[in-house]
């Protein structure tokens, strides 16, 4: 028994021969599974038609995927190279030697060298101030307003308040008073500089000496006696510039009062020496 079957059912069951189903039917109660089909099968040239818009496509609506061309489809489209004309191209670098040795009125700007200007920058030379002293540990005692003593003392002292009673026993000695008014205070150089190039600025080492000693000084209504007590701080007064105001007090110069702490035998030499300096 055969029966025509309708194109569109027809063209189904011709693709599915073609993957290999032989037999695509429902059987029902009146037929069995040998019976014949048989049926006109239309083959379209586009089976999915599809409606081509005759209006330009905008680039927005261009599709993100292109159409696949095989393996070659997964490859970097070519980037277009847009062609100039002769005279907008860039010389190349071969070009560049002829042009140098053309002559002197072709200028390449590239070979330029950086011009630069010249600046007068005026340094300052290290003032010329001979002295050896880069460290300095003093105790200074400012007395009665009249009284300035300076002396030497170790980097490590422990003895500053047996110092401190002769200080003042040697000022009321000196000034032939009772001393009620005194102050007393270190100086250390370098002090809280850490960089070595600044231990060796002799000026600045000048200048904070100075300014110190102008500080202790300040409140003295006459000029003060000054008493110079161990070789560092002798040799540095004395190396100080000759318009230095430490220069021209009247000075007293003694070993520093730790020696004389711990050797009595000295005291007598130098009360002498304050004697001839003060009192001449």
């Amino acid at each position: 028994m055969s029966r025509e079957l309708p194109p569109q059912q027809a063209f189904q069951t011709h693709c599915l021969a073609q993957m290999g189903v032989v037999s695509w039917l429902s059987i029902e109660k009146s037929e069995s599974a040998s019976d014949s089909v048989t049926g006109t099968v239309f083959m379209p040239v586009q089976p999915w038609p599809v409606d081509v818009a005759t209006t330009e496509t905008s680039p927005a609506e261009t599709p993100i995927y292109p159409e696949s061309t095989g393996f070659r489809s997964s490859e970097p489209a070519p980037v277009p190279v847009a062609k100039l004309l002769p005279e907008e191209k860039d010389p190349l670098v071969h070009h560049l030697r002829e042009q140098l040795n053309a002559g002197p009125e072709i200028i390449v700007e590239d070979l330029q060298p950086i011009e630069e200007l010249a600046v007068d920058i005026v340094v300052e030379p290290d003032p010329a101030l001979n002295t050896h002293i880069t460290r300095l540990n003093i105790y200074a005692y400012a007395l009665s307003n009249k009284l300035l003593i300076l002396s030497d003392v170790p980097e490590v002292f422990s003895q500053a308040e047996e110092v401190e009673r002769l200080a003042l026993k040697m000022g009321q000695a000196l000034l032939k008073q009772s001393v009620d008014e005194w102050q007393g205070s270190a100086f250390s150089w370098p002090g809280a500089l850490r960089n070595p190039h600044f231990w060796k600025r002799t000026d600045w080492l000048f200048g904070a000496l100075e300014s110190y000693v102008g500080r202790l000084v300040k409140d003295f209504p006459e000029t003060p006696l000054l008493v110079l007590a161990g070789a560092q701080i002798t040799q540095l007064v004395a190396d100080l510039p000759p318009e230095s105001l430490l220069k021209h007090y009247p000075t007293a110069r003694i070993v520093s009062l730790s020696e004389l702490y711990r050797i009595p035998e000295l005291r007598k030499e130098a009360w002498q020496v304050m004697q001839s300096s003060f009192f001449r």
